[in-house]
C-alpha cells in the first residue's frame, strides 16, 4: 500500500468524523476568518499601493528624472545639457497669497507655474473640458473647488495673485503629478510661466522650487542620467530623483502603516486563538466516549491525535482559505468604491507572497492553540468508555506537545519579525503582546482567587454569581482574556489618539504665535514692522532671516553613507530652515558648549538642536556640511540648544554664526502674538499692504493635523474593533460551551425553589462581575501600554484621560452582560422533568 498505514487509517477516520458537519466550529472559523482576512487585506492593500506608485511612478513624479532646486533655476549650459537627453519640463512651486479683487478676501494658495510640455505624463483633468494651454493662456488661472469656496468665486471670475489679475478658467479635478504629502497649507493654483513672471512674486529671497523633470526614450537610463548630471555639475546642489524611487516618503509611510496595521492584525488573530483553544476543547470533550472507544478497538494514541490534527488543519484551511479570498478582493472592492478619493493610484492584483504570509501566520496560530488540546485527547484512556465518565482534573499533553508548541511560539513571532518593514516596532509588538498575554493569564488566575477567597455576601443572588467564577470549568479566564485583551487594544488606540490631539489642540496656548508670515523681502522689513506696531493688539514680534539649505555631509560623511537615527531622517530628506543670529533666541537652552560672543565674525560655526545631535551621533567639535544656493558651507557644532518645539516659538533647528549667510538672496519669516480679536484684522492688513508674503494661520494648520490624525486613527479603530470583535466571539464561545452546565445548574435551582428572576439575577451578578474586571484591568494595562509609546517612541506628554477609563468599564460590563445572558437565556426556558428523568 503507498500510503502509510497511519496516515490511512487517520484520514478514514477524520472523513467520517466530519460527515456530522461542523457544529461546535462556528466561533473556531469566524475567529480564524477575521483575523486571515485583517492581515491579508491590509497587505493586500498596501502592496497594490506600491504597484500603483511604481506603475505611475513617472507620472507621480512629473517625468523619468527630477531636479529640485531652491531659490535658482537651472542654467543655460545645464538646460542644454538635459535638451540634448530628453523632453524637458519646467514648473515652479511657492506659497503665495490670492484674493477676491471685490471683497478683499485671501486665502493661502499652493501656487505652481508651468510649460508648454506640462504634464510629460498623465493628464490634466480639468472642468469644464479644454485644452491646458488653452486654460492658461492670457492670463488664466485653473484652481481647486476649495479656493472657490473660500474665496465665495465661480469659473470665469477675476482672481488677484501678486500685482497680477488673473481669471479663472476651470477647476483641476485630477492633477497627475501632485506630491502626496499628509495635508496642504493651501488649495491648488495653476498658471503659466508667463503668467508668473507679471505677478511679481519672485525676487531675490523668496522661497520659490524650481523644478525640471526630464521625459527619456528610454526610462531606463534615467539613473545613467543621474551619474552624468553628478559627474559633470559636481557642485550644482541640486537633489536628483528618478522614477524609481518617486514618493519616497509615501513609500516610508505605507510601509509604516503597513506593519502598525498588520501587527493589530495579528493581535486580532492571536486573540482568535483562544477561541480556536475553546472550539477545539469544547468538541473534543464531546468526543470523549468516542475516543474511548476507539482506543478499545485498538486505536493507537498516534491514530486518535492524527486524525483530529488532520481535523483542524482542514477546518483550519476552510476558515483562513475565506479569510484570503476576503482579503485578496479587499483593494478592488475599495478601487471600485473610493479609488477617486484616494490620494495614490491603486493597482489591484493578487500578491502571492502577501497571502503567504496571512495563510501561515493562520495555520501557526491554528496549531499552536490546538496542540495542547489535541495532546490530551489522544491521552484519554480507554478505561472511560466502561466507568461512564472522564477523570477529574486536567491532563498534561506531554513533553513532546510542550515543545511543538514552543517551536511553533518561536515560528510565528520569527515570522512576525522578519516579515516586517520595521523590525524594531515588530519586536516591540512581539516582546509587548509575549507581556500582555501572562499580564492576563496572571490576573485572570488572581480575580479567580479573590473571587475563592471574598466573604460570601448575604445576597443569594451575589453569593452565587461569585461562586459561580472560581468553580470548574468556570468560563472566567477565557472572559477576562478575550474581552480584555480586545478592551487594551482600544484603550490604548484611544489614549494615544487622545493624547496626540491634545498635543495639537494644547499647542495653541496663549503664548503662541497666531500667525507666521514667509517671503518677507529685505526691503519691506521696515514697513512690515511699522505697520504691526501701528496695531495695538500686536503683542509679540519675533523676526529672522531665513534661507534653505541641505544637509550634505555629517563629520565629512556624505548623509548616503553616514549613521543617522530614524526619528530624524527628515532632516537630511530635503530641504531645511536655516538662519543665524547673534543672540540665543528665546525658547532655547544651551546644553553644551558656547554661544559666540557678541559680533562674532570668526570661521562658520553652527549651534544645532539637541535632538538632532543625538541622532547624527555628533558632539560639540564636530562638523556639518550644508549647501546653501549651490555653495557647499562646513561649519563647526560650538553648541547644542534644547528646543521646545511644542511651544511653537520660531525656532531653527540651525543656526549658524553672523558672517555667513548675510550676503546670500534670502528673506525674512516673522510670528506674530495677537489677541484673538485682532486676528481678522492683521491678516487682511498684512496681506493686502505685501501681497507677496504668505500668511500661516496656526490655528488652520492645527487644524489640518488633527483632521490628519483623525484619518490615520480611524484605520487604527477600525483594526481595534476587529480584534474587540474576535474577542466577542471567544467570549460567545466560552458561554456556549458552558451552556449544558447552566441549564444543569438552572435546573437544580428550580427544584430547589428559585425562581426565573433569581436565577436571571445571579447569571446578571456573575457576568457584570467579570465584565467589571475586564474592564478595569484593560484600562489598567491599556494605559500602561499607552504610556510606553507616547513616552517612547513618540516622545509625546501622556495624560490620563478618565472618560476613557470609564467608557471601557462599561463597554466591558455592558458587552459582558448582553453576551452573557443571550447565551444563559435557554436555560431559564428548561423544564426540570427532562433533566431529571435523564438523571
Amino acid at each position: 500500500m503507498n500510503e502509510p498505514p497511519l496516515l490511512h487509517q487517520a484520514l478514514r477516520l477524520a472523513r467520517r468524523e466530519l460527515r456530522n458537519g461542523l457544529r461546535g466550529f462556528g466561533v473556531f472559523l469566524a475567529c480564524l476568518f477575521l483575523g486571515v482576512f485583517a492581515i491579508s487585506g491590509i497587505g493586500s492593500f498596501t502592496a497594490a499601493a506600491k504597484s500603483g506608485l511604481l506603475a505611475d511612478a513617472s507620472g507621480l513624479l512629473g517625468g523619468d528624472l527630477e531636479i529640485h532646486r531652491m531659490y535658482q533655476p537651472l542654467s543655460e549650459a545645464q538646460q542644454h545639457f538635459l535638451d540634448a537627453r530628453g523632453l524637458r519640463s519646467d514648473v515652479i512651486e511657492m506659497r503665495s497669497m490670492a484674493g477676491n479683487p471685490h471683497t478683499k478676501e485671501h486665502v493661502l494658495v499652493e501656487l505652481k507655474a508651468v510649460d508648454n510640455h506640462y504634464p510629460l505624463y498623465g493628464r490634466l483633468e480639468i472642468e469644464p473640458l479644454q485644452p491646458t494651454s488653452q486654460a492658461l493662456a492670457r492670463q488664466g488661472a485653473l484652481v481647486e473647488a476649495a479656493l472657490l469656496e473660500r474665496l465665495h468665486l465661480k469659473v470665469g471670475d477675476a482672481l488677484q495673485l501678486g500685482d497680477a489679475r488673473l481669471q479663472i478658467r476651470g477647476i483641476i479635478k485630477n492633477e497627475p503629478d501632485r506630491a502626496i504629502r499628509a495635508f496642504y497649507l493651501g488649495p491648488r493654483l495653476l498658471i503659466s510661466r508667463a503668467t508668473l513672471d507679471t505677478t511679481g512674486l519672485i525676487r531675490p529671497g523668496s522661497l520659490v522650487t524650481y523644478l525640471t523633470r526630464l521625459k527619456l526614450a528610454d526610462p531606463n537610463r534615467a539613473e545613467q542620467v543621474v551619474a552624468e548630471l553628478q559627474q559633470t555639475y559636481p557642485e550644482a546642489g541640486w537633489r536628483l530623483q528618478t522614477w524609481r524611487k518617486a514618493a519616497p516618503r509615501v513609500r516610508h509611510l505605507l510601509d509604516r502603516m503597513d506593519t502598525n496595521l498588520s501587527l493589530l492584525g495579528l493581535c486580532a488573530l492571536l486573540l482568535g486563538g483562544l477561541g480556536v483553544a475553546g472550539a477545539v476543547r469544547g468538541y473534543l470533550n464531546a468526543k470523549v466516549m468516542h475516543i474511548a472507544t476507539l482506543k478499545c478497538l485498538g486505536a493507537s494514541s498516534r491514530v486518535i491525535f492524527t486524525t483530529y490534527l488532520l481535523q483542524i488543519l482542514f477546518l483550519g484551511g476552510i476558515g483562513a482559505g475565506a479569510g484570503l479570498a476576503a482579503g485578496a478582493t479587499l483593494p478592488w472592492l475599495i478601487g471600485l468604491l473610493w479609488g477617486s478619493q484616494l490620494p495614490i493610484p491603486l493597482q489591484p492584483a493578487l500578491f502571492p507572497l502577501v497571502l503567504l504570509r496571512a495563510a501561515l501566520f493562520g495555520l501557526l496560530i491554528a496549531l499552536l492553540f490546538s496542540l495542547k488540546e489535541l495532546g490530551i485527547a489522544r491521552r484519554v484512556p480507554p478505561a472511560v468508555l466502561f466507568r461512564g465518565y472522564a477523570p477529574g482534573g486536567r491532563t498534561s499533553p506531554g513533553r513532546a506537545i510542550w515543545l511543538s508548541i514552543t517551536v511553533i511560539g518561536l515560528l510565528l513571532a520569527a515570522l512576525a519579525f522578519f516579515s516586517s518593514e520595521d523590525q524594531r516596532i515588530a519586536g516591540g509588538f512581539i516582546l509587548g503582546g509575549g507581556i500582555c498575554f501572562i499580564i492576563f493569564r496572571l490576573l485572570a488566575m488572581g480575580v479567580i482567587r479573590l473571587a475563592r477567597r471574598l466573604p460570601s455576601p448575604t445576597q443569594p443572588a451575589l453569593r452565587l454569581g461569585l461562586a459561580n467564577i472560581h468553580r470548574r470549568g468556570s468560563p472566567a479566564t477565557s472572559v477576562l482574556f478575550s474581552l480584555g485583551l480586545g478592551l487594551t487594544a482600544l484603550v490604548m488606540i484611544a489614549l494615544v489618539q487622545a493624547n496626540l490631539g491634545d498635543m495639537v489642540n494644547d499647542s495653541l496656548p496663549e503664548e503662541a504665535p497666531a500667525f507666521f508670515f514667509l517671503d518677507i523681502q529685505p526691503d519691506q522689513v521696515a514697513a512690515f514692522d511699522q505697520r504691526l506696531a501701528s496695531m495695538p493688539l500686536v503683542t509679540k514680534v519675533e523676526r529672522y532671516p531665513t534661507l534653505r539649505g541641505r544637509i550634505t555631509a555629517i563629520k565629512g560623511i556624505p548623509v548616503e553613507q553616514a549613521k543617522i537615527a530614524s526619528n530624524v531622517q527628515w532632516a537630511v530628506r530635503g530641504d531645511r530652515f536655516l538662519s543665524y543670529a547673534d543672540k540665543l533666541p528665546a525658547g532655547s537652552r544651551l546644553d553644551a558648549g558656547k554661544w559666540w560672543p557678541p559680533g562674532y565674525k570668526g570661521a562658520p560655526k553652527i549651534s544645532l538642536s539637541a535632538d538632532l545631535a543625538k541622532g547624527f551621533h555628533v558632539q560639540i567639535g564636530d562638523s556639518l556640511t550644508v549647501n546653501v544656493l549651490g555653495r557647499s558651507i562646513t561649519a563647526e557644532i560650538s553648541s547644542l540648544r534644547t528646543i521646545d518645539w511644542s511651544s511653537l516659538e520660531l525656532n531653527f533647528a540651525i543656526l549658524f554664526s553672523p558672517g555667513v549667510l548675510e550676503g546670500a538672496p534670502q528673506t525674512h519669516l516673522a510670528a506674530v502674538h495677537v489677541a484673538p480679536a485682532g486676528e481678522n484684522e492683521l491678516f487682511r492688513a498684512i496681506t493686502g499692504q505685501f501681497p507677496n508674503v504668505s500668511a500661516i494661520s496656526t490655528r488652520e494648520l492645527l487644524r489640518n493635523v488633527s483632521r490628519t490624525l483623525a484619518r490615520i486613527g480611524s484605520a487604527f479603530n477600525g483594526m481595534a474593533a476587529i480584534t474587540l470583535l474576535n474577542g466577542f466571539l471567544v467570549l460567545a464561545g466560552a458561554i456556549s460551551a458552558d451552556q449544558h452546565r447552566r441549564i444543569h445548574d438552572a435546573v437544580i435551582f428550580k427544584v430547589c425553589g428559585a425562581t426565573r428572576g433569581d436565577i436571571l439575577l445571579a447569571f446578571a451578578a456573575e457576568f457584570a462581575i467579570l465584565g467589571l474586571a475586564a474592564g478595569a484591568i484593560s484600562a489598567l494595562v491599556g494605559s500602561l501600554a499607552a504610556l510606553a509609546i507616547l513616552k517612547g517612541p513618540m516622545d509625546v506628554p501622556f495624560h490620563l484621560h478618565p472618560l476613557v477609563s470609564i467608557a471601557t468599564l462599561l463597554t466591558g460590563i455592558t458587552l459582558t452582560l448582553l453576551l452573557g445572558l443571550a447565551g444563559t437565556w435557554k436555560a431559564l426556558g428548561q423544564k426540570p422533568a427532562i433533566y431529571l428523568r435523564d438523571e
